[in-house]
């Protein structure tokens, strides 16, 4: 279920009292949603019923509904795994992928990590194998794949959004969480994300609440750094942005969270921006961070499949205050590539990658070296 202003409104209680009796028809429902969830993990905890592959297998997963960071986590890991030497396949469910069009995330995967291995299948069982034993790949990386049992995995590793990190308090469809927060002790690792737009206090409130469930787990922090905004061709957007090839995002783990690269600004730059992702208020937070002035948003549903008309609307006259440039996510351009009447004049893409907080990169390493090579 998407979580659309309206909805949000309601089941973070921010509603008037109309919204109580919606509430409560909602709880009825969590309270069915619970029972099937603690039957299914019963029956997984109770008996080995996953399936093993021949190579290690590492979840990106997350405990609510909703963008976490999957994306670029997976990116992240995958890129890690390929300065380790390893030849990583990336797998997913292809979530509203098109019948014979690629998903939004194998685009973006496959732009970030040309040498790694795409594979969309809902059942990732037979996806990992594939990846494996036809592609080569020694390593998997599952995208969404905490929830999704029947394939074991080697490391297990959920996202925690610092900005909603526990679904409101309920379960689906009352609150946003999937699971039970109890769940999370099945997580051999937990990630907490966009830490920068979440006070220093309430992140070591919810660490001290995530460390209460799973005490001996290790829990890192990272952020969404902006490392370039490129023309939507590719190009550099104006001369003050370092090219991308001068961009090294090995780096990201020590450079600080939450600014653009050094030499660039679009600070003061009057813009609009537009995505289709489950949460485009936080994309707004990341280009309003780089000083950019924000005069219209346009949000369509998460994976919206754009139209030359989308962004012809857009860009018409007089449908917003005026602005210099137009900016959307890298996940939202990948799917602009292919409308091959569109101008691309003025539209920027802003991409971010994992910056981990102090030597979060360097432990997340060492936990991935310990999945490849396991002891004795």
């Amino acid at each position: 279920m998407a979580e659309s202003s309206f909805y949000r409104r309601i089941i973070a209680r921010e509603a008037g009292l109309w919204a109580a009796p919606i509430r409560a028809a909602l709880s009825a429902s969590a309270m069915l949603y619970h029972a099937g969830v603690a039957l299914r993990n019963h029956r997984y905890d109770r008996a080995n019923r996953s399936t093993r592959i021949p190579v290690p297998v590492v979840s990106v997963g997350n405990l609510t509904v909703g963008g976490t960071g999957k994306t670029p986590m997976v990116i992240d890991i995958a890129q890690r795994l390929e300065r380790m030497g390893r030849s990583p396949g990336v797998v997913s469910r292809g979530y509203k992928a098109e019948s014979g069009r690629l998903g939004d995330e194998e685009l973006l995967v496959r732009r970030r990590c040309p040498g790694a291995v795409f594979v969309a299948n809902p059942d990732r069982v037979a996806a990992a194998e594939r990846a494996h034993r036809r592609y080569g790949a020694d390593v998997v990386v599952l995208d969404d794949g905490f929830q999704h049992r029947r394939l074991a995995r080697t490391l297990d590793i959920v996202l925690i959004d610092a900005t909603c990190p526990f679904g409101h308090g309920h379960l689906l469809p009352r609150g946003l969480l999937r699971e039970p927060v109890t769940a999370l002790r099945r997580a051999d690792l937990l990630i907490l994300t966009r830490c920068d737009q979440v006070a220093r206090d309430r992140l070591d409130r919810i660490e001290q609440r995530l460390r209460a469930i799973t005490p001996d787990r290790l829990i890192l922090r990272c952020a969404h750094r902006v490392v370039g905004v490129d023309a939507l061709d590719g190009s550099p957007l104006d001369e003050t942005w370092p090219d991308r090839a001068q961009i090294d995002d090995a780096s990201v783990d020590h450079a600080p969270a939450g600014h653009a690269p050094e030499g660039g600004s679009l600070e003061g730059r009057r813009a609009v921006v537009f995505a289709g992702i489950a949460h485009p208020d936080r994309f707004a937070a990341t280009v309003a961070s780089l000083g950019v002035q924000i005069v219209a948003r346009k949000w369509w549903p998460d994976h919206h499949r754009y139209t030359e008309r989308d962004i012809n609307t857009l860009r018409a006259s007089g449908r917003h205050p005026p602005c210099d440039l137009f900016l959307t996510t890298e996940k939202d351009a990948v799917k602009l590539f292919s409308l091959a009447g569109l101008d691309p004049s003025g539209i920027g893409v802003v991409r971010v990658a994992i910056d981990f907080e102090g030597d979060g990169g360097t432990m997340l390493d060492a936990r991935l070296r310990e999945c490849l090579h396991p002891a004795g």
